[in-house]
């Protein structure tokens, strides 16, 4: 079988990424992406162990843990950050492992920019079932378009080879998350914090944190400078921005840089957990398992419901991807499906990933997500769905909702009544969730431009 992974492709991306990018990915390029050959003997002939490169996030100790339980069949997890995982596959990875899993902030590279990747049929996984799945995925150009504009078809593309029948993943969701700003209450009042903006404001001079990951920090600053009329643009096409539209952010970033604007920039996830939990940061742009690690260290932590427009949450999916030619030479189609089918898209693994604020796609399928069973195990519960994802309260009081552990909570699995002194979701509904959407995150077309600039914030 021809590799189609030139030497441009592999520099574009992979060496972009060790250049201090800390994501790296592909946006849009050739349908590369092929479906690999169902001709399998089943899950006893593939080499043994099954091999999943990924990063630690979107491959816990429990999801393999859950697979062997199944199967039978151990699997080997080898684990890196993203340029990290993305340079694996390409410069020779994809002859020796099965699965791949990353981010719509590097998919790009591996899915559609070479040819390294394989497309899943849909009928190949018996849990996708388009009544049972989130329009977010089966439709998001008619749910997100009116919202987001033109980001709606970049995910579409990411989703799908052909958006238009919908018979192949170009790249199977599992899991995703709408990201915000991480806030302590006792120093700013709840609910008072819903915009990118907040991270610029003058009043939290000096106590903000900053993500230092270009891709994530240009989009932060185009929000609040699209809303507040200091750059010109449509949102759709925020997360694929011009030359001039990435000079105007990071000439931005770099004045408030300058003028003390941030406590510390962080790229390292613990060390946005460190700085929030000691309190030298009062707000900065933490992912979700970062406020519940911060809460789990004692100290206080909100994550905000952000507005709807242009300075919504910012979306993005892992998921996991058959490699090319790894899985088919290595006879491992059946058990990569297996492994996204019967352990992701089952009743057990909504539960397992909600306890680092994570959803689902099926999370629709109620009678298997909120009150059923399957081969992987138990589904949420009523009391944790609906906690979950419909933003209600929980059955018990808690005494102090902004350091509530959704891991150490007695879940019931009856169904009973929300306490008034019960703690909600952060963020609130999943729907509500969706519609405040208003960045999808991507790797941009000009990669390499932001590389160059970013580093003039590095050094400001």
């Amino acid at each position: 079988m021809r590799d189609n992974l030139t030497r441009r492709n592999f520099m574009k991306f992979a060496g972009s990424a060790s250049a201090g990018a800390a994501l790296a990915g592909g946006a849009e390029g050739a349908n590369a992406a092929l479906s690999l050959s169902q001709n399998q003997g089943g899950l006893q002939n593939g080499q043994r162990p099954v091999q999943w490169a990924s990063t630690a996030y979107a491959a816990r100790d429990g999801q393999a843990n859950k697979f062997q339980e199944m199967t039978d069949i151990p699997i080997n997890r080898t684990i890196g950050d993203l340029p990290t995982t993305q340079q694996r596959i390409l410069s020779g990875g994809n002859r020796t492992f099965d699965a791949v899993s990353v981010d719509t902030s590097s998919a790009g590279a591996l899915t559609m920019d070479n040819d390294v990747t394989a497309a899943t049929p849909t009928n190949q996984l018996d849990k996708w079932d388009s009544e049972n799945i989130s329009d977010l995925f089966t439709s998001p150009r008619e749910r997100l378009s009116e919202q987001i504009g033109a980001q709606a078809q970049t995910l579409s593309q990411q989703l799908w080879m052909n958006p238009g029948n919908q018979q192949q993943l170009r790249f199977p969701p599992t899991i995703y998350n709408f990201d915000a700003i991480g806030y302590n209450p006792n120093a700013i009042e709840p609910g008072s914090v819903s915009r990118w903006s907040a991270l610029f404001a003058d009043e939290y001079q000096g106590q903000v944190l900053f993500d230092a990951i270009a891709a994530i920090g240009i989009p932060e600053a185009l929000m609040h400078l699209m809303d507040n009329n200091m750059v010109q643009g449509d949102v759709g096409q925020l997360n694929d921005p011009t030359r001039d539209q990435l000079d105007q952010a990071i000439d931005f970033l770099v004045k408030e840089k300058r003028s003390g604007q941030f406590r510390s920039t962080w790229t390292a996830y613990g060390n946005s957990v460190n700085l929030m939990a000691s309190e030298e940061a009062i707000i900065g742009d933490i992912w979700q398992p970062a406020a519940l690690d911060v809460r789990r260290s004692g100290t206080p932590c909100k994550y905000a419901t952000m507005s709807e427009g242009v300075q919504g949450y910012r979306f993005w999916y892992a998921g996991i991807i058959p490699i090319k030619p790894g899985a088919q030479q290595r006879n491992n189609v059946d058990e990569v499906n297996t492994l996204i089918n019967d352990v992701h898209y089952g009743a057990w693994f909504p539960g397992y990933i909600q306890g680092w604020g994570y959803s689902v796609p099926q999370y629709p399928n109620t009678e298997l997500v909120r009150t059923g069973s399957d081969e992987s195990g138990q589904g949420m519960g009523p009391e944790y769905y609906d906690w979950a994802y419909r933003g209600e309260r929980t059955y018990e009081p808690v005494e102090d909702p902004n350091l509530f552990d959704p891991q150490s909570y007695n879940w019931s699995m009856q169904e009973g009544n929300p306490s008034q002194n019960g703690q909600q979701r952060d963020s609130g509904p999943i729907e509500e969730r969706i519609n405040r959407i208003g960045f999808f995150q991507i790797w941009p077309s000009n990669a390499d431009y932001m590389i160059q600039r970013w580093r003039d914030f590095e050094s400001a």
